[in-house]
């Protein structure tokens, strides 16, 4: 900066010194509060509301209360549940079934008509047979039958009973299924005696067919007749299925799982 000395008067440039000489003195006092409004290498202590830790807020909700359970089916509706002969021609591919006879209730073959040996093993050949419902508690029965006509090459059979609830229901089946496993694999005879005839079936095991439904196969070792069999509870109704025939696939559980979409609940 010489070249710009010669503008500046001596006593100018003593002033100018004096001037100089106060404005460092400010610039130092303001440098030096500057650094300690920003704190510089120390630090400010924390304050109470930023060292303690903000209260936990728990909100608590209460579940909704569970659905109703659904009516319980009556004896008087029970017949509504199971699949009409048009229904059951269409599941079976069969336009030759029949209505056959009705049943409200759980019986022994008549003795004169027809004899199963054993008879403890019944219940894995036929629909409605008492060994399966024997101290259940049972309170309502409908079966319905039909049959291919004029030969009665195919036969079926479905039932639905009836309990006081839904776990009377499962218990029976419960005691269901136990007789099916404690058959499995025996020999049984079927026996015809106004005709004079016999059949022998290897009791089938039972398997879990889905949907609820458990199912069973009875083969004759010396006919392609076999007998399938199906069983389910839902809500208060045990469904009860037989079919007898040749050449047969799952239609039994269908026909179990058709009413079982019927049953409410």
């Amino acid at each position: 900066m010489s070249q710009y000395q010669s503008w500046a008067s001596p006593g100018a440039e003593r002033a100018d010194r004096r001037s100089s000489g106060r404005m460092l003195v400010a610039l130092a006092l303001s440098s030096a509060a500057l650094l300690a409004g920003c704190g510089g290498d120390s630090e400010a202590p924390p304050t109470e509301a930023s060292s303690a830790a903000e209260p936990t807020t728990t909100t608590s909700t209460t579940p909704p209360p569970p659905p109703p359970a659904p009516p319980p089916v009556t004896a008087n509706t029970a017949r509504s549940l199971l699949p009409s002969l048009d229904e059951l021609k269409t599941i079976m591919d069969n336009p030759e079934l029949i209505a056959g006879p009705d049943s409200t209730g759980v019986a022994e073959p008549d003795p004169t008509q027809q004899v199963y040996e054993p008879a403890d093993c019944a219940s894995s050949f036929s629909a409605g047979a008492p060994p399966a419902y024997e101290g259940t508690g049972w309170r309502g029965f409908f079966g319905a039958s039909q049959a291919q006509s004029p030969t009665p090459s195919v036969m079926l059979g479905e039932s639905v009973v009836t309990f006081d609830d839904a776990a009377a229901a499962q218990q029976a089946l419960a005691q269901y299924v136990e007789q099916w496993r404690r058959c499995a694999n025996k020999q049984f005879t079927w026996k015809i005696i106004a005709q004079g005839q016999q059949a022998a079936f290897t009791l089938g095991e039972p398997v879990d067919a889905g949907d609820g439904v458990t199912s069973l196969r009875n083969v004759n070792p010396d006919s392609p007749v076999t007998v399938t069999r199906a069983i389910a509870a839902k809500n208060n109704v045990l469904v009860d299925v037989q079919i007898m025939g040749s050449d047969l696939a799952e239609q039994n559980v269908t026909i179990a799982q058709r009413i079982l979409e019927r049953i409410p609940g």
